[in-house]
């Protein structure tokens, strides 16, 4: 084999083990932020915009490269491959490290701390690609041009997507998973050293041994999070999060995203959620328990003799651990569903005496699906005519800020809207509980009438619950408030502006950076950058519109929304080589394809104003259709500039800056503070600028 061949096979194979290693790192890294800050999408937006920027640039300085080398590349493959290991084991011990255990952290904190800890890793990968086409220019005998480029770059993410999305997270933790994508790289680097330079061949098969043994043997692993959570006893790593259990002494604490939210000797809380709700039911039938379930609160609800109790619990790992440690409690009665609480409430026809919700504050669009006035209907139609549902949010007693008192009476307002009566009991959290009939506030009266003994409640209820905390929050509930929906999730909004309050700091100095940056990079920019740069935007906007609304519309089911982003994935490949193809009349298939972008854009706020009921097959086939059209303005971009001016470096960052810009103006600031349509409306209006300048740049 002809040495130059051998170069382009090992180009084109490192540019798929790039997108590989790009695509399956990026799951991981933004799991890794939700596990050891906040699960919320501002960190995942935080996240994907440092990635997408930090790539740009990457490819922006690649432009000073014009002829590349195999050694230097050589160099480079090895940096993607030992980066990403360096990079989880930065993250966890840096937290530690920089940030007191169990401090609250700030945006601007966290933001910062994605920078730093990710800029290595991502400005290599985004460096890569366009190095890749250098090194052809100067070793190969042909020139990989802009759209193959592109075209294997694809292949490379739809592999990762569909790796990280139905395989990795499902059997194996994160070193195991930056183990096996870090070995491709290897691989490939290894056949090239071979042809090369054999003494470095056989020299770095010794640190390929070191390295393997590492992620898959090592303790280091599990040593690296007790740096965070202290004595680990069970750890598990499911689709939806981290599930680590911790033991000081005999006390057991369950962490998910790095917030406890179950401690074995927190039985107030338990006591609270339960007698709160329960004591105002002369006779309980069916209960259900939407999240929860471990500790003592089964065991309270057992003392009303219910002939059943339902526990709902998204998470299996929580209830197999929790079983497993025999924090939730043994009881004929008792059944144990994992799925979704809004999925199971549509898809069973039981009527319950009393819905309990024990759920976080609403800091996450997923968990606001739970506040919002479309849910309160459905838990109302699967209530008896006496029945009543518990809800709960964190409050200070002694003091009640304009933001928590706007958080209080939006959640309170909404209620309202639902149900006849509703109720304020501040114990050591403040509870809501609605329903169609009268509710009591004297709760030690109403559970000594019933003989209901309790540790906590009764010989502490009329300390905590006072006359003046009674008036004080009575006195706080705004009346002209929103409501919270599923499409105007205007509880999240509060939470971010929460989030800023609480560090006395500001959005606008991120607004005002961002802003600013996108003003200067716009000016220099051609007209061609700007049509990809819209693009990009649009894609990564509508994937997260489309993420949220199959959240909202069926509950946060991991598999499926891997599938969406793998169908964003996928559309991009065939998108890629149909540009190719129709590359002769590149300003034509430009014009057509923006115009088919803005009509399925605009197709989305019509079909969503008819109706709510999107059968679950269009999450996929939508995405597939909206990015094969995007996929195909690539290599169509690249024949308008010409492949003598190397345009893959300046394709490739405006692609990406897009992308970034449509993460954080879509998820953090368009859809929390203005809602699903006028997010759409946004992007709709972007691309309508895109469009006019298509059509004079095709005129």
């Amino acid at each position: 084999m002809k040495r130059s061949n051998a170069a382009d096979k090992l180009i084109a194979a490192s540019i798929i083990a790039i997108g590989i290693s790009s695509i399956v790192n990026q799951v991981i890294t933004i799991r890794e932020f939700l596990s050891l800050f906040y699960g919320n999408e501002i960190t995942i937006s935080a996240v994907i915009f440092c990635w997408l920027t930090i790539g740009a640039i990457g490819s922006l300085c690649a432009r000073f490269f014009k002829r590349g080398s195999l050694s230097s590349f050589s160099f480079l493959l090895f940096l993607i491959a030992i980066l990403p290991l360096a990079q989880i084991l930065l993250i966890r011990i840096l937290r530690s490290a920089f940030f007191p255990h169990g401090i609250s952290l700030s945006f601007y904190n966290i933001l910062a701390y994605v920078l730093f800890t990710t800029f290595p890793y991502c400005f290599a990968i985004g460096f890569a690609l366009p190095y890749c086409q250098a090194v052809s220019k100067k070793e190969g005998e042909f020139f990989i041009d802009t759209g193959i480029l592109y075209c294997l770059d694809s292949i490379g993410d739809i592999t990762g997507g569909i790796l990280a999305s139905f395989v990795f997270v499902y059997f194996l933790k994160p070193f195991s998973i930056i183990g096996i994508t870090s070995l491709i790289t290897f691989f490939v680097l290894e056949i090239l050293l071979w042809i090369r330079n054999k003494k470095l061949f056989f020299a770095s098969l010794l640190f390929v041994g070191f390295f393997i043994w590492f992620v898959f043997s090592s303790p280091a692993e599990k040593y690296s999070l007790s740096l965070h959570y202290g004595n680990i006893v069970a750890y598990e790593e499911s689709p939806y999060g981290r599930i680590v259990v911790t033991k000081e002494k005999d006390q057991y604490t369950v962490w998910e995203s790095s917030t406890p939210f179950y401690s074995q000797k927190d039985i107030a809380r338990a006591e609270e959620k339960v007698h709160y709700a329960l004591c105002q039911l002369d006779s309980v039938k069916d209960v259900l328990l939407i999240s929860g379930g471990l500790g003592a609160a089964i065991r309270e609800i057992e003392k009303y003799h219910p002939l059943h109790i339902d526990y709902v619990e998204l998470d299996p790992s929580v209830t197999k651990i929790g079983l497993k440690l025999k924090l939730i409690p043994e009881a004929k009665n008792l059944s144990i569903i994992n799925t979704d609480g809004r999925r199971y409430l549509r898809s069973t026809k039981k009527r319950y005496s009393a819905i309990i919700v024990d759920l976080p504050d609403p800091d996450t669009f997923q968990i606001n699906r739970f506040f919002t006035k479309e849910f309160f209907m459905l838990a109302k139609s699967h209530l008896t005519r006496e029945g009543l549902i518990c809800v709960k949010m964190k409050y200070y007693p002694n003091y009640i800020s304009k933001v928590r008192k706007r958080k209080i009476s939006i959640l309170y307002n909404t209620l309202k809207c639902c149900f006849r009566y509703v109720e304020l009991i501040p114990g050591t959290e403040l509870y809501f509980l609605a329903g169609d009939r009268p509710i009591y506030t004297d709760i030690p009266r109403r559970l000594n009438k019933l003989h209901i003994k309790t540790l906590y409640v009764v010989p502490y209820f009329y300390g905590n619950v006072t006359p003046d905390r009674i008036r004080l929050l009575k006195k706080a509930i705004l009346s002209d408030t929103e409501i919270n929906t599923d499409f105007r999730p205007c509880l999240v909004k509060v939470v971010f502006q929460e989030w800023f309050k609480k560090f006395n700091t500001s959005p606008f100095y991120l607004i005002f950076s961002l802003t600013s940056l996108l003003f200067l990079y716009l000016v220099f920019i051609k007209r061609e950058e700007y049509v990809l740069f819209s693009t990009g935007f649009s894609l990564m906007g509508l994937e997260m519109l489309c993420i949220l609304l199959f959240q909202i519309l069926y509950g946060y089911v991991y598999l499926k929304v891997g599938a969406i982003i793998t169908a964003f994935l996928i559309g991009l490949f065939p998108g890629s080589l149909i540009g190719i193809k129709v590359r002769k009349s590149a300003k034509r298939y430009l014009l057509i394809t923006e115009l088919l972008i803005l009509a399925l854009l605009i197709s989305c706020p019509l079909y969503l104003s008819i109706t709510k009921n999107i059968p679950k097959i269009l999450f996929l086939l939508y995405p597939f259709i909206f990015s094969l059209i995007c996929g195909i303005q690539f290599p169509v971009l690249a024949q308008i500039i010409g492949e003598e001016k190397s345009p893959a470096s300046r394709l490739f960052a405006s692609d990406l800056i897009g992308a970034s810009f449509g993460t954080v103006i879509i998820g953090i600031v368009a859809i929390p503070f203005f809602g699903l349509f006028s997010a759409l409306l946004l992007i709709i209006t972007l691309k309508i600028t895109s469009l006019l300048i298509s059509i004079k740049k095709s005129a």
